[in-house]
C-alpha cells in the first residue's frame, strides 16, 4: 500500500536510482542555464557567476555554453585571435620535434574509438597550443609530459 502511495505521490515527475526527482534536477538545470545566460549577457560579463558555474557540479551543462563561457574566463577576445603559425614557423621553434614525438605518442589521451582523421587534427592543434604558449611565454620550457598538462585544452 505504501508503495502505491509513493507512486502516486511521484507521479509525472520520474524518480531515478537514488530516489530523488528528476525534475528538481530539471529545475536545477534550467535555473543554472538562466543563470550562466545572464552572466554572459550582463555589462560588463558577470565573471565570479561563470566561474562557480563551471566549477559546480555539472559544469557549463553543454558544449556551446563551454564555447561561449571558457573565452570569457580566459579573458580571450575570439574575434581578435592570432593567425596560425605557418609550417615554418612551428618547425623552426627549438622544442618542435620533442613536441611532434610526445603528442603523437599520447595515443592512450583520446577517447577510444576516435576517427583517426579527427584524432590527427586534435593532434596538430595541440602541437600548435603548446608551441604558442611557449613562444609567449619564454620563461616556460617543455618538459615531457607537459602534452598530458595541455591536452585537456583540447577537449
Amino acid at each position: 500500500m505504501k508503495r502505491l502511495k509513493r507512486k502516486k505521490q511521484n507521479a509525472g515527475v520520474g524518480v531515478n536510482g537514488n530516489g530523488s526527482a528528476t525534475r528538481d534536477q530539471d529545475c536545477g538545470r534550467k535555473q543554472k542555464l538562466a543563470e550562466i545566460h545572464q552572466a554572459l549577457i550582463s555589462d560588463p560579463v558577470d565573471i565570479e557567476t561563470l566561474r562557480r558555474a563551471a566549477a559546480s557540479k555539472g559544469g557549463l551543462l553543454t558544449d556551446e555554453l563551454r564555447r561561449k563561457v571558457w573565452p570569457k574566463l580566459l579573458n580571450i577576445n575570439v574575434y581578435e585571435l592570432p593567425h596560425k603559425p605557418g609550417r615554418d614557423v612551428r618547425k623552426n621553434h627549438k622544442d618542435y620535434n620533442q613536441v611532434v614525438l610526445d603528442v603523437r605518442r599520447s595515443m592512450k589521451r583520446f577517447p577510444k574509438g576516435m576517427p583517426a582523421t579527427e584524432r590527427g587534427v586534435l593532434q596538430e592543434q595541440l602541437i600548435d597550443i603548446i608551441l604558442e604558449v611557449l613562444k609567449r611565454n619564454p620563461q616556460l620550457h617543455y618538459y615531457q609530459g607537459y602534452h598530458d598538462v595541455a591536452v585537456s585544452c583540447c577537449w
